[in-house]
């Protein structure tokens, strides 16, 4: 099978499964980007992802789009149709051409002011374009909350969303017990509204553990906010905010934390939570973000109800005084189940059960894991 994606860039956070696909029997695979690499990642320290078979192709010019667009039988993968000039371009190229079309994107349902804007949009999109699509692989699937909601209502149909994840490279720190008397929480992303760091600070504030600690890795225009807040709270000795830590020292802070709280209003995916679960920390998760799909309460962590800090503070309670488990354990499940060998096996089937026949495809897609 001949697969080729469209992106903007060389995305870290879906290398793992694309390289993977191309390793299997069969399959040729070739990735299309405007560019490696943009420099807002580079300045952070993010490498440029390992490849492996996949046939890479930056900045294509509009010979070579028309040429991949159009191979015969091939499986073309855009992400995204909109705010990306080089999928949608290498889109219309391939209309007419005997290609078989899908659509990857992350969840659009972000509540708020913009919320009906952005449906108007994604409709317009959808009466043009769902026709030549043959399904439509969504970051951020499930929930009342999810893609799998948006983009029904948007008119594609409902049948032919299945779910999909981004995927991270397994790390090689391994958990190791850390021996102290405190439980440390931990925070990794922006420091932005978006991601209720806020609300975070309330609900720890609130958890009767006073040995407990929580730490902030991150830097953006909320730092100095969310440091008042932490005093006027009075919690400020007991919160610790890092920034210009180099991104491969992330996965160490992961391993040494008891919990990774992700709190955001509204997140596509999150890719620190699979971050954080294969190198066997539990997360705690807003049912806004999309990788709360890959959450099982008790299992591998909580999801709690977006802006409720009652909500948070229970999960923490639940996480820091009565969860148990196997670090180790949870380590090799979520790298084998989050894995790019996985998901690589997962996305072809996924693909092949959208090409049968109409009347076979109109049942409840399949969980993704």
């Amino acid at each position: 099978m001949t697969y080729v994606f469209w992106h903007s860039y060389l995305m870290f956070h879906q290398a793992a499964y694309i390289r993977a696909l191309a390793a299997l029997p069969g399959n040729t695979v070739h990735w299309c980007v405007t560019q490696a690499l943009p420099a807002y990642y580079r300045d952070r320290g993010y490498p440029v992802p390992d490849t492996g078979n996949v046939q890479v192709h930056t900045a294509p010019t509009p010979e070579q789009i028309d040429e991949l667009a159009t191979l015969p039988g091939s499986m073309q993968v855009f992400f995204g149709l909109r705010g990306f000039a080089l999928p949608l371009t290498a889109f219309k190229a391939s209309l007419g051409a005997p290609v078989h079309r899908f659509l990857m994107t992350e969840n659009r349902y972000e509540p708020g002011a913009q919320l009906l804007p952005r449906w108007l949009v994604y409709t317009w999109d959808a009466l043009r374009y769902r026709r030549h699509l043959s399904g439509v692989f969504c970051i951020g699937h499930s929930g009342r909350y999810g893609g799998a909601r948006f983009f029904s209502a948007c008119g594609y149909p409902v049948e032919r969303i299945v779910p999909f994840v981004h995927v991270v490279d397994s790390t090689l720190v391994q958990h190791a017990p850390v021996r102290r008397e405190h439980k440390e929480i931990l925070y990794v992303g922006q420091l932005i509204a978006r991601k209720r760091i806020d609300l975070l600070l309330r609900a720890f504030s609130q958890l009767a553990m006073p040995s407990a600690r929580l730490r902030i890795i991150g830097k953006g225009k909320e730092e100095h906010n969310l440091q008042q807040l932490a005093d006027q709270l009075g919690v400020a000795d007991r919160v610790t905010f890092s920034q210009g830590i180099p991104n491969a020292e992330i996965g160490a802070a992961m391993a040494a934390a008891d919990v990774l709280v992700l709190p955001s209003r509204f997140d596509g995916w999150g890719a620190v939570v699979n971050e954080a679960l294969m190198v066997g920390t539990p997360v705690i998760c807003s049912n806004r973000c999309g990788a709360s799909d890959v959450i099982e309460n008790g299992r591998n962590g909580y999801v709690f109800e977006s802006g409720s800090a009652r909500a948070l503070l229970e999960r923490l309670r639940s996480v820091c005084q009565d969860f148990h488990w196997n670090r180790a354990e949870l380590a090799s499940t979520e790298s084998i189940r989050l894995g790019g060998t996985a998901v690589a096996a997962r996305f072809q089937q996924n693909a092949m059960r959208l090409l049968a026949p109409r009347q076979a495809t109109r049942q409840p897609a399949v969980q993704w894991d």
